[in-house]
């Protein structure tokens, strides 16, 4: 047994079929298939059985599964320290952003720290963030903004550092009849036709699970995950909408009107990442730079600095 064998036996449980896993590890189906006998001649115990054309984990690979991811991610973690030891800002960061976030706050902070460490190279891809959880969890991502709270999270060493939270608001036309109210209530807006997200975006589930403690179906008419998107359709008369505040201020107020909705619904942004990862530069020069800029951006604010920091992604 290798830590070759290791891998293979996690990308086939985690792919659930033997020539995906042989697809993404670049390796022939037959190598993989022999890699996965090995183990278990070794083990004496049975890792897989077939369920029609798919796969599935026995029950004694379910209990072992944990611990050998874990031993994998530790095996990269000291394989890329290795490799770096005397080159302390290079390397690879891979970050994993929900489109929503990106444009409006991470782009900037995102060029600024390639301009102080040209060396390290950057691969940017976008997903919702229950994906972004789910790639963090699988060492498929080593840094990932997501919407809070995480659901299905069980890795014990995931850092969550929250960076942002604020309110939602009720977006709508001038010549809504609730344009001139000061605040409204779901309740209210119950039979308003509404421009909303698409399921795969924390924020449906969010805003949808609030409407359901009321008992109220919300009056769907149309589905984005495109700020600018959902703001035009609110624009050409379609429906309203419930949006971020600082997407709101960012609005013209001659277009478009935005008020405040009670009780309040908070928008919270969090950073996660694997604690041990932090032992590759590139990821702990990401991780401290970003929060030193959180925390200079609350101070020019007047606000707290934090930290806001939690073992657990689903708090």
């Amino acid at each position: 047994m290798d830590i070759t064998h290791l891998k293979y036996f996690v990308e086939v449980a985690r792919q659930k079929s033997f020539t995906k896993a042989a697809q993404t590890l670049h390796v022939s189906q037959p190598s993989l298939s022999k890699a996965v006998r090995l183990l278990e001649g070794e083990w004496n115990k049975q890792l897989f059985r077939r369920r029609g054309h798919r796969i599935e984990l026995t029950n004694e690979a379910c209990a072992v599964l944990p611990q050998i991811e874990a031993l994998v991610r530790q095996f990269e973690v000291l394989e890329h320290q290795m490799h770096h030891t005397n080159d302390t800002e290079s390397g690879e960061l891979s970050l994993g952003i929900p489109p929503m976030i990106g444009s409006s706050f991470l782009s900037p902070i995102i060029r600024d720290f390639m301009a102080a460490y040209p060396q390290i190279s950057l691969k940017v891809s976008e997903h919702g963030s229950p994906q972004i959880a789910q790639l963090v969890q699988d060492n498929q991502l080593q840094v990932g903004f997501v919407t809070l709270p995480v659901s299905d999270f069980t890795n014990p060493d995931t850092q969550t550092y929250i960076f942002n939270h604020q309110p939602l608001y009720y977006v709508m036309q001038p010549d809504s009849p609730f344009a001139d109210y000061e605040s409204v209530t779901l309740h209210e807006i119950r039979k308003e036709p509404l421009v909303f997200f698409h399921p795969s975006f924390s924020l449906y589930d969010i805003i949808l699970g609030r409407f359901q403690e009321i008992g109220v179906v919300p009056q769907i008419v149309a589905q984005s995950n495109n700020w600018d998107f959902i703001t035009e359709l609110v624009k050409s008369g379609l429906g309203t909408a419930i949006l971020p505040q600082t997407i709101c201020e960012r609005l013209n107020p001659d277009q478009i009107v935005s008020i405040p909705i009670e009780p309040r619904i908070n928008w919270v942004l969090g950073m996660i990442w694997n604690e041990q990862s932090m032992i590759v530069p590139a990821i702990r020069l990401w991780v401290n730079y970003f929060r030193s800029h959180v925390v200079e951006e609350r101070l020019v604010h007047g606000e707290d600095p934090g930290p806001t920091i939690f073992g657990d992604a689903k708090k």
